[in-house]
């Protein structure tokens, strides 16, 4: 453990509640499908409760293919100033807790609000939309998302759509002094990248 950063062993099922700064992180079930039974389902997933006076955050951490180059995570989960990851090393898994930083990319949960420095970033919500041909027929399917960003009494909303994956490109959101990758979009949650611009937009 350091100042700014706690790792903690994992065992299967339930965990012991962990005191961190002013959070109380409950690692409430480790499930590991040692044996990949079912390609649905995880083959590593935490589920994750973090409670900070009496606000309480629920997640999941999941990891697919955690032994392969295919490998596919949802974390490291952002809850306001903190970052929430699994490091996994062949059969152990540890729980990191962390202080958000710029440049690492992290995920934000639809309602949950991640502070980096000055900047807060929450993700409002989503809409569904489709698009249709001449003869009503659906022909595309994407989200609209809102994010709100704030820094000290000045705020704004930002708007994006999908991601579109087959032209393999991150958006940038640019507001003041920051630049915002959006790296993967779905209706549970963003992964984003922040770093400092050197020019100061508005």
């Amino acid at each position: 453990m350091t100042n700014d950063s706690i790792t903690t062993p994992l065992k299967t099922g339930k965990n012991p509640s962990i005191q961190f700064e002013a959070l109380v992180i409950e690692p409430a079930n480790l499930f590991i499908q040692s044996k990949l039974l079912n390609n649905d389902s995880p083959q590593i997933q935490l589920e994750l409760n973090v409670f900070n006076n009496n606000t309480k955050y629920a997640t999941f951490l999941w990891c697919y293919d955690a032994s392969s180059d295919r490998k596919k995570t949802n974390y490291p989960k952002a809850y306001q100033n903190y970052s929430f990851d699994l490091k996994i090393e062949k059969n152990d898994v540890a729980l990191v807790v962390t202080k958000l930083d710029f440049g690492k990319p992290m995920f934000i949960d639809l309602g949950q609000t991640a502070v980096i420095g000055n900047l807060q970033i929450l993700f409002k919500d989503y809409i569904g939309e489709w698009s249709e041909d001449i003869d009503g027929n659906q022909t595309d399917a994407f989200n609209s998302y809102h994010m709100l960003l704030s820094e000290d009494d000045e705020q704004k909303t930002v708007s994006f759509t999908s991601l579109n994956k087959a032209e393999d490109k991150d958006l940038i959101i640019e507001w003041k002094h920051y630049k915002i990758m959006i790296l993967e979009d779905s209706e549970k949650a963003i992964k984003l990248m922040v770093v400092k611009n050197d020019s100061n937009k508005n």
